[in-house]
């Protein structure tokens, strides 16, 4: 019995074996095919996962830049406004010292006045001379105290019109006189620092 079973299987050996051999370079040739596929699909996997890391990595780096962009803003906007302030109050500060200034020159004209004014009670009579002399002391006094602060008046009669600085608010011919020239001020003109603050009024020669 056992030396048949012997007989059988060494029978059947080599018809395993056979069928083994023959299996294995399928088997093989299937996991050869196999192998570029799943490669292909693990390499396209790992690229994707890579790109969506590179992405998230990216709109990370994004976002920070955008972050630190609207702060660089906010703070540049904040010291724009506390200097916008700041230079505001130097301002009105400024215009209430050269507003002081101003007052300060004037009171010796105010002074002046009130002299005038008791003068003028304390007298009987008062001439015409006197009177006219009064007027031009105050007047000196009131040109002087503002042209400390850069004020000028616009001598503009018998000079070629100038319309940046002259008003023409009346023509007039006189042949002895060049075309254009300044005849008569009707209202005088000043500058102020160097830019008109009023326009003279006049009378323009027109030939």
């Amino acid at each position: 019995m056992d030396k048949e079973k012997k007989t059988i299987a060494e029978k059947e050996d080599p018809e395993k074996k056979a069928i083994a051999e023959k299996e294995d370079p399928e088997k093989k040739a299937i996991a050869e095919k196999e192998d570029p596929e799943k490669k292909a699909i693990a390499e396209k996997e790992g690229s994707g996962k890579k790109k969506h890391a590179d992405a998230k990595e990216h709109k990370a780096k994004e976002n920070k830049e955008k972050a630190e962009l609207k702060e660089s803003l906010q703070r540049l906007q904040a010291e724009f406004e506390n200097s916008r302030k700041r230079m505001e109050k130097e301002a009105q500060d400024f215009a209430k010292i050269a507003n002081a200034g101003i007052v300060k020159e004037l009171l010796p004209l105010i002074d002046s006045i009130e002299a005038a004014e008791k003068h003028l009670k304390e007298q009987e009579k008062v001439s015409k001379e006197d009177a006219i002399k009064g007027m031009e002391t105050l007047k000196q006094q009131l040109e002087t105290g503002l042209k400390l602060y850069g004020l000028e008046k616009i001598d503009c009669v018998g000079k070629k019109f100038d319309p940046m600085r002259d008003e023409c608010v009346m023509q007039g011919k006189d042949e002895e006189k060049k075309d254009g020239i300044v005849l008569e001020e009707f209202q005088k003109g000043y500058i102020l620092n160097g830019k008109v603050l009023r326009h003279s009024k006049v009378k323009v020669n027109k030939i």
